[in-house]
């Protein structure tokens, strides 16, 4: 019976279906994917863990926006971190997590928001509608 449902909500109202199934198990797929399965060992590589007393403390992972071509993502830092070093790491992460380009910026006391361009969202040429000669400038005066 759910399954049925499922399919006949799909095929009478397929936008809502994309916005509330299929994007968001994308978007879940998607953060597990590109980030929290490996944040460990990759922020470790990139020299942002802190190893006291043999305890290895990790930033947190607060919050993934996944975008069409830049994913945003929100860390809590350490405590004796500061926003310089994620300033001076961001080409580490860029390269650590795929992406073409990586900007940190502080968000609110003590977190940091990585914005990866993944992708150049203008390098696709997109077709713009055709204009009729002068159609334009008779609706102007």
């Amino acid at each position: 019976m759910f399954i049925a449902g499922m399919v006949l909500w799909r095929a009478k109202h397929p936008e809502t279906f994309e916005r509330w199934i299929t994007a968001r198990a994308q978007t879940r797929f998607l953060t597990w994917f590109r980030y929290r399965r490996r944040w460990t060992r990759l922020l470790d590589a990139c020299g942002l863990t802190i190893t006291r007393d043999d305890r290895t403390f990790v930033p947190r992972l607060f919050s993934v926006r996944i975008g069409a071509s830049v994913d945003v993502v929100q860390v809590r830092m350490l405590q004796g971190h500061c926003p310089a070093d994620w300033q001076n790491r961001v080409e580490h992460l860029a390269h650590a997590f795929g992406a073409q380009e990586c900007r940190a910026t502080i968000a609110a006391p003590a977190v940091v928001e990585l914005a990866f361009r993944l992708d150049d969202s203008l390098a696709t040429p997109i077709e713009l509608p055709r204009i009729d000669g002068g159609h334009w400038m008779k609706d102007a005066a």
